[in-house]
């Protein structure tokens, strides 16, 4: 009882019903009044905080009176937290008698209202609480406590000689204070702590303080550890469970977490909602869509956001309204979230597209003179999709904001709806201190020049000019990742070399990856043979047999389906068969080079094909596979010439691979 006291504590004031009188202003009759409701636990709570603040006789008089009655427990326990929240000295002896009741609950609310007051002469009085053999133990217990959780200097003495006492129950009681008091855990080892006293002792007033403060910050944090840890606990536990459920059961269950009060439940349940939504009956999606409304409503920005944007896939005319009214109303990161999920609404098709759409619109036209700017950029960003309003200038003009969050979000609706006009603004903004922007602004060039986007010639190599820059010399491996994929998506034959710089110059692992598929991509939309020949070689020469295979055997692929890259085959798969065999991948040549003797070719393509097949034989007798080295004689036996060195190497290898 005395722990939901101190809750409603603060937030009695806030509490409709009325307008809080003012300590100087209040009644102390009336207030006395509603102390004693016992149906109003919060006006109880308030009255309690408004007659301990009070300055007339009469209130302390009240007060006074009502902590000297301790059978109602609600009441002392409501005054007890008003005490301990002003640190109130007046009324350090009525607490001191209510430690001595017969009501646990009253004598812990005393206790923890008496641990926080600045009262001169509190610990001498403590310690002849704690002291006294007459007295019922818990109450000499509770004396201990409080000086432990005092943090006062003064009270070690008094706890010391406890712990070398021979009540089992106090010395427990000692050492639990003195714990509280160092930070240590020495238990009930009277030896040790009494070492840890003569090194604290002559600690001035100050130096104390700072060894409590340290002790305390410390335990904060392992406290705020054990508390993630146990939250992340239950996450863990909450998915368990969900997975586990049929997936009828589930819409039931992810109603039962937002019961919960941990925001990282409440956007499990509203991942989860979002998840199952396309996926259940009728009946279970209006249960989730309500799920959605309910966490739209939450109280952690996050997870509104969160909602508000899966909103935005339902189709519901009272979802419209809801985002409608977010739009006006809602926090920054909210009304955004609503204009964005506003917009999806508007694009999706159906009977009353056309009257949707222009009720969107006419909400996102008020919302673009937002005085949030995250809200005007995905006003005017859902306008342009709309095809309402020409968002992109709004948007460049954006990137050069003071506020991070604003140059972020301009950055990332630009990668949607960047042109040639705004080019200009976008490489200026590339300078940004901001490695999430600089990421976008990549995007947004990747959008404006892909595939030339019917630029002029000189503005589509400053581009990809600025992009290979980025790429070399980006602080962040984000960033240069997304310069390589954004090379991949627009750079030409041009590009390669910067990409393989970046491949052999011990960049981080991102960055490679990105630049490797952004060099096949290249290489593969190149359609150019001489280009793939000379990159081959280059492979070669640098020793990257694996790389070199999966840029021959990518390329393969993606020509053999154009026909305009038919006479290219051929020669890819002779170099492919190379490279395969440079490595010692035998097993994975020998079906291509069977496909190329299958090929008219002349005598000069008929001799080299059958060299490596004579390789393939040997690499096979090499790894002990005789019998399929007795394959590769078979296969050549068709297309050797009689007589000669080679028909003799095969001779020798048959004569090795029979048994």
């Amino acid at each position: 009882m005395h722990a939901i006291s101190a809750i409603l504590l603060g937030l009695g004031l806030m509490m409709p019903g009325g307008d809080p009188a003012r300590p100087s202003d209040a009644d102390p009759a009336r207030l006395q009044e509603t102390l004693h409701d016992h149906r109003d636990p919060a006006g109880q709570s308030q009255a309690a905080l408004l007659l301990v603040q009070c300055t007339s006789d009469d209130a302390e008089n009240a007060v006074r009176q009502a902590l000297e009655q301790t059978e109602e427990v609600d009441v002392f326990t409501a005054l007890a937290g008003a005490v301990r929240l002003c640190q109130d000295g007046r009324f350090a002896d009525q607490l001191l008698s209510a430690l001595r009741s017969v009501r646990p609950a009253v004598r812990q609310a005393a206790a923890e209202a008496l641990a926080v007051l600045p009262h001169a002469d509190l610990t001498q009085r403590l310690k002849e609480v704690a002291d006294d053999p007459k007295l019922e133990l818990p109450v000499r217990q509770a004396a201990l406590w409080v000086l432990g959780r005092s943090g006062r200097k003064d009270a070690v003495p008094v706890l010391l000689d406890h712990l070398e006492g021979d009540n089992e129950a106090l010395q427990s009681s000692a050492a639990d204070a003195l714990a509280e008091t160092a930070g240590q855990s020495y238990g009930v080892d009277a030896v040790r702590w009494r070492e840890w006293w003569d090194r604290h002792k002559d600690l001035s007033s100050e130096q104390w303080l700072e060894m409590r403060l340290a002790c305390q910050t410390s335990r904060v944090r392992r406290l705020e550890g054990d508390l993630d840890r146990a939250r992340m606990q239950v996450l863990r536990l909450q998915q368990q469970v969900y997975s586990r459920l049929p997936v009828a059961d589930r819409p039931a269950y992810i109603q039962m977490a937002l019961e919960q009060d941990d925001p990282m439940v409440h956007a499990l349940a509203g991942h989860w909602a979002l998840e199952l939504l396309p996926n259940v009956e009728p009946a279970q999606q209006q249960i989730l869509v309500q799920v959605l409304f309910r966490l739209s409503h939450d109280g952690s920005v996050e997870v509104q956001r969160a909602a508000v944007l899966g909103l935005g896939r339902v189709h519901d005319p009272a979802v419209m309204d809801r985002l409608r009214t977010l739009v006006q109303e809602g926090r920054p990161a909210v009304r955004a979230a609503a204009a964005r999920a506003l917009a999806q609404q508007a694009r999706e098709e159906g009977p009353d597209a056309k009257v949707r759409r222009d009720e969107v619109i006419a909400v996102l036209q008020k919302a673009v003179d937002d005085s949030a700017l995250e809200v005007v950029v995905e006003a005017a960003d859902g306008l342009e999709s709309l095809g309402a309003l020409d968002a992109t200038p709004v948007l460049a003009g954006l990137l050069h904001h003071h506020s991070e969050a604003v140059r972020e979000t301009a950055a990332q609706a630009l990668e949607r709806s960047a042109d040639a006009a705004v080019l200009k603004d976008i490489l200026a903004a590339l300078d940004d201190a901001s490695p999430t922007v600089r990421f976008s602004l990549i995007g947004a060039l990747a959008h404006v020049g892909r595939d030339g986007g019917g630029l002029a010639e000189e503005k589509q190599k400053q581009i990809l000019d600025k992009v290979e820059a980025v790429l070399q010399h980006d602080a962040d491996a984000g960033v240069r990742s997304r310069a390589a994929t954004a090379l991949g998506e627009c750079g030409g034959s041009a590009q390669l070399t910067a990409l393989w710089r970046s491949l052999t110059a011990g960049e981080d692992g991102r960055v490679q990856e990105k630049a490797w598929l952004a060099f096949v991509e290249i290489a593969a939309r190149s359609n150019s043979l001489a280009l793939v020949q000379d990159w081959d070689k280059t492979m070669a020469a640098a020793k990257q047999g694996l790389r070199r295979v999966q840029l021959l055997g990518e390329i393969l692929t993606r020509w053999q389906k154009k026909a305009e890259m038919k006479t290219a085959v051929a020669p890819v798969e002779e170099m492919l068969v190379q490279a395969e065999l440079d490595l010692g991948k035998w097993s994975a040549a020998f079906p291509l080079v069977r496909d190329l003797l299958s090929r008219p070719g002349g005598e000069t393509e008929t001799n080299q094909r059958l060299h490596w097949l004579l390789t393939i034989g040997q690499q096979a007798m090499q790894e002990g596979n005789k019998t399929e080295a007795l394959r590769a004689v078979q296969e050549a036996q068709p297309y050797l010439p009689r007589g000669g060195p080679l028909a003799e190497e095969f001779d020798k290898l048959q004569k090795q691979a029979t048994p």
